[in-house]
This record gives C-alpha cells, structure tokens and sequence, in this order.
C-alpha cells in the first residue's frame, strides 16, 4: 500500500482544513503545489470523492526570505495562486 494511502485514511475522518504547500524531495525546494512530490493533486482528488467540505489554506511562500520562512509578492504569489487553481479546476472543486 502506498504511503499516500496509509496517512490519507487514517487522517481523514479529522480534516476540516488542509494547508497547501509543496516541495521536491530531493532538494527540500519549495514549488508551486502540484509541481512536487507532496502528491496534492491526489489529496484534492481524494477529498473530493470523499465529499470533503472543509477549506483549504494556500502557504504561498515559493521565494526565500531568511533562515525561517518564506516570502511571495505579488509575482510568486499570483504563480502560488494559479497553480493551485488549476489543480481545482481540473478536479473540478468549487472554490471562492
């Protein structure tokens, strides 16, 4: 069985908002959701088809800032943004 699957159903009965952010494995480089190996566009999928009506929290941090944390704009947070959209779009999630 997958990780994905394993962590999914035992998470799942207690999600009511899931936080968005993803990265490469590899390098530990942020990049915008979808575009890593934090399997969103299976969890969006998942949640779906579960009839999950929580909310999600985008963590658009893609540039770096300091030791820290993180830092958008308008540039990387609009790419932020649009990718994880897209991800709704195609999985056909309503959102405001």
């Amino acid at each position: 069985m997958r990780p994905f699957t394993v962590g999914y159903r035992l998470l799942r009965p207690h999600l009511e908002y899931v936080q968005i952010k993803d990265a490469t494995a590899a390098t530990g480089e942020v990049v915008p959701a979808g575009r890593g190996d934090g399997e969103v566009v299976e969890t969006v999928r998942a949640l779906r088809a579960d009839g999950f009506d929580g909310f999600f929290s985008l963590e658009p941090h893609l540039g770096a800032a300091h030791a820290y944390g993180g830092f958008s704009g308008p540039e990387l947070f609009t790419q932020a943004w649009e990718a994880f959209t897209r991800i709704l779009d195609a999985e056909q999630v309503a959102y405001a």
